[in-house]
């Protein structure tokens, strides 16, 4: 006990010390100005308070465990054994262990969700809940045990990210093309990668450490690109060292050698013990539409009208949202306004705020139809019956024509995750937890970034292009949504554009132009903060996960020309000083296409695994017979006959499109 009070003490003592690096960084000024690319990328984090007091909550136990291990010099594979014993309701802050809700009877014969995910299981009332852990395929490898970023199998330091990613992404400048497209022959459409970003937006948003005072964002490299001092980094801070002879950033003036990184934030761990640090997830973990109507009850009530059942709206189904100063710097025109939707991203590129324009407009016309058929009804109800119908065609259209196309149709009839034709489904388990994979969340369902276009075109409903966006110049912008006509024709864009093949190509527009400020021609790298984002949660290397999903474990880097070309290999062979130290990320996205899908077999595993687990682990799932939210046999015979090609029919100025609108339309 003595043990533990003094290195709860010196916990405390590092949270102390975390606040006055605050506010002698807040003195000089070392703050992220608004505006910046720092500044967009943070308001894609943007952190809840509750969720920051989550947070700082479970950095007291970290700290503790930190102390722990040093006093007790605990080996980092030995350390989850030693520190689990600790339970944190002994300590004096017990009051950070989270605390499961109680599911009385009205939740047991509810037919509708909660908002915050809560008492889908009964039984374990906290399993997708919002603001909760991710799960684990492994335990995390960190370097001390807790959480400090993974190290190389010697010992050393991993490869430089910056440099993995200018030395393993080739770009479409390398090879020949215009830098801002990426080519492709692929047969499916620019909607599986679209349409991949918004459920992913349904089911993940990892929480980003703020600062203690929650008055603005940690800035973890100075303003004209150079690093911070050690003595005044903040210990959230991860920043990114980019190389002297950078191909890109070293010809800028001044050259940038530094990227901002900022740690994810932890949570509570859901056993209330000491041990490695989890991350935490601020949407429901489930596909439940959150992106579209929030993951708690107070953001749920804001984007209702509370009239009629219906979601605000205002003129072309775009709704106000703070676009202000205090994200960019700077008002937009009058006229302009950006989503304010479930989740803060929907505005990141004009294809997503199309995206979640069509879902919004489903649920209010779902509601116009269900108040017809029921006069009697009330906004409550009306709200609830929409929303249950709408969350169930969504599922129906990721189950029955997006999946199919990223894991492959014979991976789908092998777990059965090819949905019924008719009748209902018993597969309900209340023992499947459904929460997200932290592989999932932080490499493997970000596949998608390898299929993202430089350019984005728009067609008029004839097929003819007229125009495109370049992304750099669009992220976190709507203004070309209110030129008449547009909104539409990025539907076309989105089902007429090929989509482009997962592998190490990857356009500028996110290797060095990544939330890009208006003037500057520099942005961020996705693909670097990529791979230090799984290091910082503590991801194993690639290898592991090979061997866990029953291909060879690689005994050299040779063994991996099995899945990846050889070229690449002999990349990693020259970056990485073990087969062992070879990031999930980097990899993952290198190994050629399974059979029948778009991704390798490595993250087909991963992604097959989720989505098994989403099904089977969800009460609610949409064609689950014996439920409280059951529907009829007849009402599920309707949902079967929804197409994503119907929704953007019923929902724009679209007339015409291919009835797969994944595939292209000369493949269909």
């Amino acid at each position: 006990p003595r043990l533990l009070d003094a290195a709860i003490k010196a916990g405390q003592l590092q949270f102390s010390k975390m606040v006055e690096t605050e506010q002698r960084l807040a003195k000089r000024h070392i703050v992220v100005v608004p505006g910046t690319d720092r500044a967009l990328y943070s308001l894609w984090f943007k952190t809840t308070d509750e969720s920051q007091k989550i947070s700082l909550g479970a950095l007291r136990g970290i700290s503790t465990s930190t102390e722990l291990v040093k006093r007790l010099r605990i080996p980092p594979e030995q350390t989850e054994f030693a520190l689990n014993r600790i339970v944190i309701r002994d300590t004096y802050f017990s009051d950070t262990c989270p605390t499961d809700p109680i599911c009385d009877e009205k939740a047991k014969k509810n037919p509708f969700r909660t908002s915050d995910g809560s008492c889908n299981n009964l039984q374990r009332s906290s399993w997708g809940k919002s603001r909760t852990q991710f799960r684990r395929l492994f335990v995390p490898v960190y370097a001390d045990g807790v959480r400090q970023p993974r190290r190389a199998q010697n010992g050393g330091e991993l490869p430089n990210v910056r440099l993995l990613s200018t030395s393993l992404a080739v770009t479409a400048r390398s090879q020949g093309n215009d830098p801002n497209v990426k080519w492709s022959e692929s047969e499916n459409t620019y909607w599986v990668t679209q349409y991949g970003q918004f459920i992913d937006h349904d089911m993940t948003s990892t929480v980003q450490s703020k600062l203690t005072t929650r008055l603005g964002e940690i800035q973890c490299c100075m303003e004209d690109g150079k690093h911070i001092d050690k003595d005044m980094l903040h210990p959230e801070c991860l920043p990114i060292d980019i190389p002297k002879n950078d191909p890109f950033f070293s010809k800028l003036s001044p050259a940038r050698r530094c990227m901002n990184f900022i740690r994810s934030a932890p949570a509570r761990r859901s056993d209330c013990r000491l041990g490695y640090a989890e991350q935490m997830n601020d949407n429901t973990h489930l596909l439940d539409m959150s992106n579209v109507y929030g993951s708690d009850a107070k953001v749920a009530r804001e984007l209702r009208t509370h009239k009629k059942g219906s979601l605000n709206a205002e003129g072309t189904g775009i709704s106000s949202c703070a676009l202000s100063k205090g994200i960019t710097g700077k008002d937009p025109p009058a006229h302009v306004k950006c989503f304010k939707a479930g989740d803060g991203r929907s505005s990141v590129t004009p294809n997503l705020a199309v995206t979640h324009t069509i879902f919004m407009r489903q649920h209010n016309r779902l509601v116009d139809l269900l108040a017809d058929l029921n006069p009697h009804w009330n906004d409550e109800r009306l709200y609830q019956e929409a929303r249950r119908i709408l969350t169930a065609q969504m599922q129906h259209i990721t189950y029955n024509e997006w999946l199919p196309v990223v894991i492959g149709r014979e991976k789908m009839q092998e777990l059965g995750l090819l949905p019924l034709l008719k009748g209902f489904s018993r597969d309900y388990d209340e023992n499947v937890n459904p929460s997200i994979l932290n592989e999932f969340a932080a490499a493997a369902f970000r596949f998608g970034h390898s299929l993202v276009q430089g350019q984005n075109h728009l067609y008029d409903m004839k097929r003819k292009k007229t125009g495109s966006v370049q992304l750099r110049h669009h992220f976190f912008k709507t203004q070309s949504l209110y030129t008449p006509g547009n909104l539409d024709k990025f539907l076309v864009g989105l089902a007429t554009q090929p989509d482009q093949k997962v592998d190490n190509v990857f356009t500028e527009e996110l290797t060095n132009h990544l939330f890009e400020e208006d003037g500057k021609g520099y942005g961020m790298d996705l693909l670097s903060l990529n791979i230090q984002r799984g290091r910082d949660h503590g991801l194993p290397g690639y290898n592991s996960y090979r061997a866990l999903c029953g291909l060879p474990r690689s005994k050299d880097f040779d063994g991996l020309i099995d899945l990846i070309p050889r070229q690449t290999v002999d990349k990693l062979k020259s970056l990485y000083a073990s087969v062992e130290d070879v990031d999930l990320y980097i990899a993952g996205v290198s190994e050629r296409p399974a059979k029948g899908a778009v991704i390798g077999p490595t993250f087909q595993c991963i992604i097959a695994d989720q989505f098994l687990r989403l099904k089977r682990g969800d009460r609610y799932f949409y064609d689950l017979g014996g439920q409280s939210g059951s529907f009829t046999e007849k009402q599920l015979e309707e949902i079967r006959k929804t197409s994503f090609a119907r929704l953007i029919c019923d929902n724009s100025l679209v007339q015409l499109t291919q009835p797969l609108v994944f595939k292209s339309a000369s493949t269909v």
